[in-house]
């Protein structure tokens, strides 16, 4: 029974959030390399905010705008993103491992070296979107408008991509399933001599 009290303290104090820092990122729209684990930052605008090297895992960020902001570095991995806007930010070599972003925008976002494993990106809007050198594993692109995006140096295989939108989408130094490489193909994306379709 002691064991199991320590236990549930030890998880409260690993998800809890800096108060001082979510008071200055709902404030001042920014907060740089701040503790925000499981803080409610939903329905609120940054628009070109600073939060490079934040830890907002298992945020609350539905409906919020980060538009042109900076989340690099961050560590979002199971935040709740659901119809954010993340337009034209930078989000390179961010965790966004389990992130929960079905139908968010990230046209025009820079991810390269991100980690997207098993992030729901369902029915998102990633236009022009940079994956180069990205690591995808079970990742959930299902409906995602992916047009125009950038796929370089990436395994794709166990990605989900059923009705993803691909028109233009530039693949090279990539390994997809043969399906995949039918649906690009279809879908009229770019392959360069570089992709592997297993």
């Amino acid at each position: 029974m002691k064991l199991a009290w320590l236990a549930f303290w030890i998880g409260v104090s690993l998800s809890a959030y800096d108060a001082a820092h979510l008071k200055k990122a709902l404030e001042d729209k920014e907060c740089i390399g701040c503790d925000l684990r499981g803080a409610d930052l939903s329905q609120n605008d940054f628009s070109g905010g600073d939060f490079h090297g934040s830890d907002l895992s298992e945020a609350d960020l539905h409906e919020s705008i980060f538009e042109m902001g900076d989340l690099s570095d961050c560590n979002l991995s199971g935040a709740n993103a659901e119809n954010a806007l993340f337009w034209k930010g930078t989000m390179e070599r961010a965790d966004l491992t389990r992130i929960h972003a079905r139908g968010a925008n990230f046209k025009g976002v820079h991810l390269n070296r991100s980690r997207l494993n098993s992030a729901d990106l369902r029915g998102t809007k990633s236009w022009k979107a940079d994956f180069t050198d990205a690591s995808f594993s079970k990742t959930d692109f299902t409906d995602a408008e992916l047009g125009d995006a950038k796929f370089i140096r990436n395994d794709l295989r166990t990605v989900k991509m059923k009705r993803a939108l691909l028109w233009q989408t530039r693949f090279s130094d990539t390994v997809l399933t043969k399906a995949q490489c039918a649906h690009a193909k279809k879908e009229e994306a770019i392959l360069d001599a570089n992709v592997t379709c297993r």
